[in-house]
């Protein structure tokens, strides 16, 4: 027997198709196709062009001036050119070249002329002062500060020192009894002024290996130390875990145009 129809929330489903919906929906390529005009519309009607359904009664055509179209629907260019302005009856009379002077007469003949010579040079001198007084230097860029020598010497081997007491009591001032694996050797090569790269897994202390050598060369000289990362999660994730002693701030993309100016002048 035939099922009861309901006109609730019960959908009868044929399963032999891939999908169903009740009544006419949009989906796939005719979704995709509307969303595509939709946008296009909206630009129109901020930028103006495209869509045909858009007002063009304010587009203004570059061929004849008018409103109401463009260029490659015009229609009066031939009407927007005007009529041609009357010939004048000197047109064909010929213009007479004005007589050379002196100075070019000389000059073409290659003749000498001690007078005109001196004009000639004063004219020169005078040019060339004007040009002196209205040059001006090119500024030049300050000349970088000097780079920030290391915090420990290397020994006579060239050779990495052994990690003095001092550095382990900035460890204890981060907060930290002991070093991990790895990270006592970075962090004095780093403090001996040598380029060190360290690759260690997910949650082995890889800040600890700048933050540290950080703090001892800020407490030295005041310095900035300069960080760069990938990821604007961590940055905001290390500026936010650091110890007190410690003052950080983060500049990256997802920041306005207040707040980073706000960034910079902590900084300073």
């Amino acid at each position: 027997r035939a099922f009861p129809r309901s006109a609730g929330n019960f959908v009868r489903l044929n399963l032999r198709r891939k999908s169903y919906a009740r009544g006419y929906v949009l989906r796939g390529n005719r979704l995709r196709k509307q969303i595509w005009k939709q946008k296009w519309q909206k630009k129109a009607q901020w930028f103006g062009g495209g869509g045909g359904s858009v007002d063009r009664s304010a587009d203004v055509c570059f061929r004849c001036g008018g409103t109401g179209h463009w260029a490659s629907t015009c229609r009066g260019r031939e009407a927007a050119a005007g009529p041609l302005p009357p010939e004048s009856g000197r047109a064909d009379e010929e213009e007479e070249d004005p007589l050379p002077t002196l100075e070019e007469v000389a000059r073409r003949t290659n003749s000498v002329c001690p007078e005109l010579c001196e004009s000639g040079d004063a004219e020169r001198e005078k040019s060339r002062r004007i040009l002196e007084a209205a040059w001006r230097p090119t500024p030049e860029p300050p000349a970088p500060p000097p780079p920030v020598e290391p915090l420990y010497g290397l020994d006579p081997e060239g050779k990495v020192r052994a990690t003095p007491e001092e550095v382990f009591e900035a460890l204890t001032a981060l907060g930290y009894g002991s070093f991990r694996p790895g990270q006592e050797v970075a962090v004095m090569r780093i403090l001996s002024g040598l380029s060190t790269l360290v690759v260690l897994p997910t949650g082995m202390g890889k800040s600890l290996c700048y933050q540290l050598p950080a703090y001892l060369y800020h407490r030295r000289s005041r310095c900035v130390t300069l960080v760069v990362s990938p990821l604007v999660s961590l940055m905001d994730d290390q500026v936010a875990g650091l110890p007190p002693c410690l003052k950080a701030v983060c500049v990256h993309s997802n920041m306005s145009r207040a707040q980073r100016e706000a960034a910079m002048e902590k900084v300073r």
